[in-house]
C-alpha cells in the first residue's frame, strides 16, 4: 500500500468513472485500475462495484473512505509543518482580529504588500468583540488585536500593552432622510427616544445604549449585527440609527458606510476614543508580524485623516 494508491481511490471515488479520475490524475485508465486492484488486493476488501453506470463505492468501500481521507490529509499536514520547521523564516503565521467594520486597511495592506514582503506568511485576520480580542491577546493565542477604547486605563485590559494609533469620537450614523438631520439645534435625549436602534457588537456601545435606556426609557432595537454591509442596510432600508466611531466609516470595506450622515452626540455622551493594537508584552511577536502591524498602522492613520 502507498499514498499513491489511496489518492487514487479517494479521486475515484469523487468521480464514480475510472476514465474521469484517470484524467484528473494524468494516468492511463488501466494504470488507475491496476493500482485499485492491488490496493483491494492488499486490504483483502472490494471498494469499488464496477457497471455500465460507472464505477461506485461498495459498502465496505464507503465505510473506509474516511479513513483513507484522514491518511492523506495527515500526510499533508506533515509535509506543510515540516517545511516550516525546516524554513522557519519563510514560512510564517500572523494572527490579528480587530474590531467591527474596520477591515479595510488590514486586507489592502497585506494584498499591496504581499509579493514584496509577505508571500511567505500565512495570515488570519478576523472580527471579534473587545472582549473576545482582549482574551485571546492575554491567552497569546493572537499576535495583536486592534480595538476601540475610551479609557486606556480600563482594568479589561490591565496588564496588556495598549499602542494608540489614532483618536476618533463616537457619533450616530444615520440615513440622509432620517429626521435627525433636519434638526437645527444639538440632539436631545427626546429626539434620540424616537429612534429605532441597530448595534455593532461592541462593548462600549452596549454600555452606552444601556445608560440611554435609563435615562430615557425602553428603546426600540432592531439589530445587532457585525458587519459593515448589514449595519448599512439597516440604517437604509429600516431607517435606522446607529452607534460607530468617525474612523470606522473610513476604515470600512463597505464603501456606502462613509456615506452616511453623521450626528454628534458628544454633549450626551462621553465620545472620546482611542483606536490602536492590543498586545501581549509576554508574547514575542515575529518581525514579520511586527512589520505587518507598522504597515497597517501606517494606513490606518492616512485613512482615518
Amino acid at each position: 500500500m502507498n499514498f499513491d494508491q489511496l489518492l487514487y481511490a479517494e479521486v475515484l471515488a469523487q468521480h464514480n468513472s475510472m476514465q474521469k479520475a484517470a484524467d484528473v490524475l494524468h494516468i492511463s485508465k488501466s494504470g488507475l485500475s491496476i493500482a485499485i486492484h492491488q490496493l483491494e488486493n492488499e486490504l483483502e476488501v472490494t471498494l469499488f462495484d464496477k457497471s455500465s453506470s460507472g464505477t461506485k463505492l461498495t459498502s465496505e468501500g464507503r465505510q473506509l473512505l474516511s479513513s483513507i481521507s484522514d491518511i492523506l490529509r495527515f500526510k499533508n499536514n506533515l509535509e506543510k509543518t515540516a517545511t516550516i520547521v525546516a524554513n522557519p523564516q519563510k514560512h510564517q503565521k500572523v494572527s490579528i482580529h480587530y474590531m467591527n467594520t474596520m477591515l479595510k486597511p488590514f486586507i489592502s495592506t497585506f494584498i499591496d504588500n504581499y509579493v514584496a514582503k509577505f508571500e511567505n506568511v500565512q495570515v488570519n485576520i478576523s472580527c471579534h468583540e473587545f472582549e473576545s480580542i482582549v482574551r485571546r491577546v492575554r491567552s497569546q493565542e493572537i499576535d495583536a488585536g486592534f480595538i476601540a477604547i475610551n479609557n486606556i486605563n480600563d482594568e479589561s485590559i490591565k496588564n496588556l500593552d495598549f499602542t494608540p494609533v489614532c483618536d476618533s469620537k463616537l457619533v450616530l450614523f444615520c440615513a440622509p432622510n432620517n429626521p435627525l438631520n433636519a434638526l437645527n439645534r444639538p440632539i436631545s435625549l427626546t429626539d434620540l427616544k424616537k429612534q429605532k436602534f441597530s448595534l455593532f457588537n461592541d462593548k462600549f456601545h452596549d454600555e452606552i445604549f444601556e445608560r440611554l435606556q435609563f435615562q430615557c426609557g425602553p428603546l426600540s432595537l432592531v439589530l445587532r449585527v457585525d458587519d459593515a454591509w448589514a449595519m448599512n442596510q439597516a440604517i437604509i432600508n429600516l431607517n435606522t440609527v446607529c452607534f460607530g466611531r468617525i474612523v470606522q466609516g473610513n476604515l470600512s470595506s463597505n464603501t456606502d458606510f462613509s456615506k452616511l450622515k453623521i450626528i454628534h452626540i458628544g454633549h450626551v455622551f462621553d465620545d472620546d476614543f482611542k483606536l490602536g493594537w492590543l498586545t501581549n508584552p509576554n508574547y514575542m511577536i515575529s518581525e514579520k508580524a511586527q512589520e505587518l502591524l507598522r504597515d497597517i498602522t501606517a494606513e490606518v492613520k492616512k485613512d482615518a485623516q
